[in-house]
């Protein structure tokens, strides 16, 4: 996932890679994404193109004691919440709660991009960053190919790196 530093708002494009690691040349967008950064709270919508319909939303919840995002389907429906347990002195600790009883546990230091998500002891989703020019800086997203909602799982990591950016 490619996003530019130096641009109004957090739009960006999220692209396969041509080649394990990044490989070389560009691959190609398979996902859009938009930030209403003029609300009162953040708000991030993924599209599988440009200006296609929105499949997911997230939302941060910023008058709550403890951080909250909620992610919502195209229909507003709750789909999954990510919730700032504890602040740990080294790490945060986060949960996501997935649409009824499932819950994902992050693990690793996601301030330093270094993290994964699990589902009872399964890697979903494994993120690791690699810095690539000054201007733009890389985020490689590995989504394991049993995932059932890559979209989903996406959206958990753009929620979950604007929760930690704060």
């Amino acid at each position: 996932m490619r996003e530019k530093l130096l641009t109004f708002g957090k739009d960006f494009e999220i692209k396969e890679a041509s080649h394990r690691r990044g490989g070389h040349g560009p691959g190609k967008a398979k996902y859009y994404v938009d930030n209403k950064n003029l609300r009162a709270r953040e708000t991030f919508n993924i599209r599988s193109s440009r200006h296609g319909e929105v499949l997911y939303q997230v939302q941060e919840r910023k008058l709550r004691v403890r951080d909250t995002m909620k992610i919502e389907d195209g229909n507003g429906d709750e789909i999954a919440k990510i919730k700032k347990r504890a602040v740990g002195v080294v790490r945060d600790n986060f949960v996501v709660k997935v649409r009824g009883d499932r819950d994902w546990q992050i693990h690793g230091a996601i301030l330093d991009h270094d993290f994964t998500v699990k589902e009872n002891g399964k890697m979903i989703v494994k993120v690791h960053k690699n810095w690539v020019t000054p201007i733009k800086d890389c985020y490689f997203i590995d989504i394991d190919e049993d995932c059932d909602d890559k979209a989903l799982a996406l959206m958990v990591v753009i929620g979950l790196e604007d929760m930690s950016e704060d």
